[in-house]
């Protein structure tokens, strides 16, 4: 049997002390999954934006700190391949009336896939003047939350296959869509080498 190593995280004390400042804005980003009970799943995105101080709104003149100048949300509903079946959005808080207008091309959307082209379908769905920037930032977010939702739950069950004492994972038998898109996960790397051992690659063979 396959020894995996012992291996400490390396858990780093946050970010220096900062130099005297003053805070003036927040941006509030919450995503969320959810498994239906009908098999589907839910994948939920919130993005608001928000002033400590008084703000000038082009539209409405001198607006609370307690009134978000964005506040915008989106639910996408996929299968299992993260194929995405249906799309809502709400807006509500935009800084102009016209940005509600961003919210129906959003639907041509459907049908896209969440695990590859993802990116590019936003893209050709709704950039430049074709959608709104900020619910383009948040639908992208959307896909490694699909991805950690869906495919955290397969994980979980491949885990809970195991016989007892479940002490770690399996290790993979199959490649995985995020393997050699990042640092942690790159082919010719450690994290490769202890838990999916048969799918490391030196580093030339993983460059090419």
């Amino acid at each position: 049997m396959h020894e995996v190593p012992s291996h400490r995280l390396n858990v780093t004390c946050g970010l220096p002390p900062p130099a005297p400042r003053h805070h003036l804005h927040t941006r509030t980003v919450v995503t969320r999954g959810f498994r239906r009970e009908d098999g589907l799943w839910d994948i939920e995105g919130e993005m608001k934006d928000t002033k400590t101080d008084a703000w000038p709104s082009w539209e409405n003149g001198e607006q609370p700190s307690d009134v978000p100048v964005h506040h915008m949300q989106v639910r996408v509903t996929l299968d299992s391949a993260y194929t995405l079946l249906a799309l809502a959005v709400a807006l509500p808080a935009t800084p102009f009336p016209e940005c509600n207008e961003g919210g129906p091309p959003l639907q041509g959307l459907v049908g896209a896939s969440m695990s590859r082209g993802w990116r590019k379908a936003i893209e050709t769905t709704l950039g430049g003047v074709r959608g709104c920037t900020h619910l383009r930032e948040l639908l992208m977010s959307l896909g490694t939350v699909a991805y950690q939702t869906i495919g955290g739950e397969s994980r979980r069950a491949e885990w809970e296959a195991l016989p007892e004492p479940c002490v770690h994972p399996p290790l993979a038998t199959t490649p995985k869509p995020h393997w050699d898109k990042c640092i942690g996960w790159r082919l010719d790397g450690e994290v490769i080498r202890r838990w999916a051992p048969d799918f490391h690659q030196s580093y030339d063979k993983a460059s090419k």
